[in-house]
């Protein structure tokens, strides 16, 4: 007796749920074909067993579809004795789950036929042909999936969507590819960048919406399943706010955003392009927004609440005045149980220590009473510039004597490899080898040092301090300063203040004016030159500029 399971099968939902498409013809093959071996046989010795219809379902993913599971456990139970199907592309396209599948036959005992193909399992001849053929509908499912890929990333970098659903847009019928903006759902997306913004935390975004009534996009799937409004969680916040579609960007190769990209070949890369449908956020308010999940995941701290206390002096920007140490905020409690904030030297010999909130509001007094004295930065614009004057003669005579050295190791390189062929013996040619190998490291060092000082020599020759564009600067520190959240006060400062120095009775303040190459100056300490007079003030955000108070 041969009881038939037919295996059925469409890759695709829209064959699927055509009633008189490839899955009727399948199924109409097969009991013809029963039906004649039942008339040939003079008896009814072919009987349907079952039915295992895959609809929807790729070849490259049959096996692990529930329907192969039924399958698997009815061969296993003896109910199936017998599979039938109409080509074997319809069984799988994957010739390693082809060839388990054929296992699985073989242990129990279970017979296979195929309309299209007649082959013998039983023989080598056999068992090559079927992999044959299944390499080439493998082969086929690839090609397929190639073309798919290459199609998608091409829409994609024409800002066209590529399908899926998303809240505060409609998929537009007319022209496949554009979005048109859901303005209801408009509202709710630009509530939840807003509130992000206010509050800083994605849980607290979570509740106000749902608070608001707000709800996910209904939708129906390709297959007609219904998936109802619900309340947001957390990752269907965080999706909304790290999504860029909301820019009017489209994302191409999202899932290799973290690699290497020099790494990747092209076509790998991820890259933003401009989409075809209309923002619905602000460009200030996404990268706000951005900055602040950035921020607040680093750090594992809501940088919009405040916290006891902001050490706006921390990473470097207060040191010891006795031992130059680096001095980091700390706090206690006093006996009375009351906190109290301080910063105190890195130095344990030495743990020089002075009120926090004392240093700050000095400091941030100071800065904003610099904008009153014009007399002042005047006569601190008049002594800058005039020292950045000075020190030109001394960096270019640093720039020659560094070129002569430059000129006289490529000579000396030079000569070495001109004499090699008499000087190298098996003695000495791996010293003559060091030696080159210690010229190229000179060289190198040289050449770096001369690209920092002509930067340097540049940004003498460029740059002058322009006493309205700081006056403008101290005046918007003194507008916005006091409006400001604790981390953007603390990154405003960082903006105009290189350090301060501070001891019991000194207190100096060094604001930003020009970054000096480390590099430049360890190298020129090697030959005993001295570097010139640090000026009072230099201008832009890399400035030194040095006040004293006493």
């Amino acid at each position: 007796m041969k009881k038939c399971g037919l295996i059925i099968r469409v890759s695709t939902d829209k064959q699927a749920e055509n009633e008189e498409g490839s899955l009727k013809n399948q199924l109409q093959r097969l009991n013809a074909h029963i039906e004649y071996k039942n008339m040939a046989e003079g008896k009814k010795e072919w009987l349907e067993a079952g039915k295992y219809i895959l609809r929807g379902v790729s070849g490259k993913d049959s096996f692990r579809s529930p329907e192969f599971a039924r399958l698997f456990e009815d061969m296993r139970i003896g109910k199936v004795n017998t599979i039938l199907c109409t080509a074997l592309d319809r069984v799988s396209r994957s010739v390693k789950d082809f060839l388990n599948f054929f296992e699985m036959l073989t242990k129990y005992n279970v017979e296979f036929v195929c309309l299209k193909q007649n082959y013998d399992t039983t023989s080598s001849q056999g068992k090559l042909f079927i992999t044959i053929m299944m390499a080439l509908a493998e082969f086929e499912r690839e090609q397929t999936s190639e073309r798919n890929r290459e199609a998608t990333l091409a829409r994609a970098e024409r800002g066209l969507w590529n399908g899926g659903h998303l809240i505060g847009y409609d998929v537009n019928p007319e022209k496949r590819g554009y979005l048109f903006v859901n303005d209801n759902e408009k509202a709710l997306v630009q509530f939840a960048f807003r509130t992000y913004i206010e509050c800083g935390a994605i849980i607290e975004t979570v509740k106000r919406l749902n608070r608001n009534g707000y709800r996910t996009k209904a939708y129906s799937s390709r297959r007609g399943k219904y998936t109802p409004p619900k309340e947001f969680a957390y990752t269907s916040v965080q999706r909304i706010l790290r999504n860029y579609a909301y820019l009017a960007k489209k994302e191409i190769n999202k899932r290799w955003m973290t690699h290497d990209q020099e790494s990747l070949p092209e076509k790998k890369r991820y890259r933003l392009v401009k989409a075809v449908w209309e923002p619905l956020i602000d460009e200030h308010t996404f990268n706000l927004t951005q900055y602040l999940l950035k921020k607040n995941y680093s750090t594992k701290h809501n940088a919009t609440r405040a916290i006891k206390h902001v050490y706006i002096l921390n990473s470097g920007k207060l040191r010891c005045g006795h031992c130059q140490s680096e001095m980091e905020g700390g706090s206690g409690t006093s006996h009375i149980k009351k906190r109290y904030y301080y910063y105190v030297c890195k130095n344990p010999e030495c743990r020089f220590r002075l009120p926090a909130h004392e240093i700050e509001s000095f400091i941030i007094t100071y800065i904003r009473g610099l904008a009153c004295k014009k007399e002042d930065i005047a006569q601190m614009v008049e002594a800058t510039n005039g020292k950045m004057l000075k020190e030109m003669p001394q960096l270019l005579a640093q720039k020659a004597a560094l070129q002569k050295e430059l000129e006289e190791v490529k000579n000396f390189a030079q000569g070495l490899l001109d004499q090699w062929t008499g000087m190298a013996t098996d003695n000495n040619a791996v010293f003559l080898k060091d030696k080159l190998n210690e010229l190229g490291k000179r060289r190198k060092e040289i050449e770096d040092a001369l690209v920092s000082l002509d930067v340097l020599i540049e940004e003498v020759e460029r740059d002058s301090v322009d006493q309205g564009m700081f006056e403008r600067l101290l005046d918007k520190f003194n507008e916005v300063f006091d409006t400001m959240m604790p981390y953007q006060q603390k990154e405003l400062v960082d903006c105009l203040l290189h350090n301060a120095s501070v001891s019991n009775t000194e207190m100096k303040i060094a604001l930003y004016g020009r970054h000096t190459d480390t590099r430049l100056f360890d190298l020129l300490k090697t030959q005993g030159d001295v570097r010139p007079e640090i000026p009072v003030w230099l201008p832009g955000r890399d400035s030194n500029q040095k006040l004293n108070y006493t």
